[in-house]
């Protein structure tokens, strides 16, 4: 929203918007549970909220407004869980690819299909011949959760491609790379979180270690395969 425009060619919201925003639709996109059995049954039927507010607000704001239309230069990750692989949207890809010139809605909700919170997302787009492309996506955080090394190489491409937007430096000359990375604040070390780790070193030891890194590579191609439902619009 930061980057969508408004009807005066503006950005839609300012960065200091964003905390009343959220302020005001978080307890519809995130409406109490129900606990108990029912509540128990409805967690293993699917994700724990329907998405309907969040998808309804982000249609409001966005509109009609494409990824091509963004005021600046965007990067959005997602995941596709029927070809099993990161897509990615960018201002630069939707401006020669318009298979992949969404809307910006249709991104925005794809992106934060966390698994098990919120439904995954449908929807399709056409290319230059017209041809229909489908996107069953989730949250691109299971590909990307901190998609820096994303932006880093998606830049490093357009330089690569002699992009006129930046300057002639190596694609790989990150030293000269200035990033300013947004988080949502830093965890505090608790007790719990001290025992987690002793536990890790002992994981990890002499005798053990085959075990949780085996683990932990065998698990890695099954995320993806859980039956995320997926909503058609």
């Amino acid at each position: 929203m930061l980057t969508a425009p408004n009807a005066d060619g503006r950005p839609l919201f300012a960065a200091k918007d964003i905390n009343a925003f959220y302020l005001e639709h978080c307890p519809k996109i995130f409406p109490r549970v129900k606990r108990g059995p029912l509540g128990l049954l409805k967690s293993i039927k699917g994700p724990k909220y329907n998405g309907k507010y969040l998808h309804s607000v982000v249609r409001k704001q966005l509109g009609e407004t494409r990824v091509s239309q963004a005021l600046q230069n965007i990067v959005v990750p997602a995941f596709d869980i029927k070809l099993l692989q990161p897509i990615i949207f960018s201002r630069y890809d939707a401006q020669s690819d318009v298979s992949k010139d969404a809307l910006l809605s249709d991104v925005c909700i794809s992106t934060s299909a966390a698994p098990t919170y919120l439904p995954g997302h449908h929807f399709e787009t056409t290319d230059k011949h017209g041809k229909p492309r489908a996107f069953n996506l989730i949250d691109g955080g299971v590909a990307a959760n901190n998609p820096t090394l994303l932006a880093m190489t998606h830049v490093s491409k357009q330089i690569l491609m002699g992009n006129n937007d930046f300057f002639p430096i190596k694609p790989a000359d990150y030293g000269k790379f200035l990033i300013l990375s947004l988080g949502t604040g830093s965890a505090k070390l608790t007790e719990m979180s001290r025992d987690v780790s002793y536990q890790l070193q002992i994981s990890i030891a002499p005798g053990h270690g085959s075990d949780f890194m085996g683990q932990f590579i065998a698990s890695g191609p099954f995320l993806p395969d859980w039956p995320w439902p997926t909503q058609k619009v």
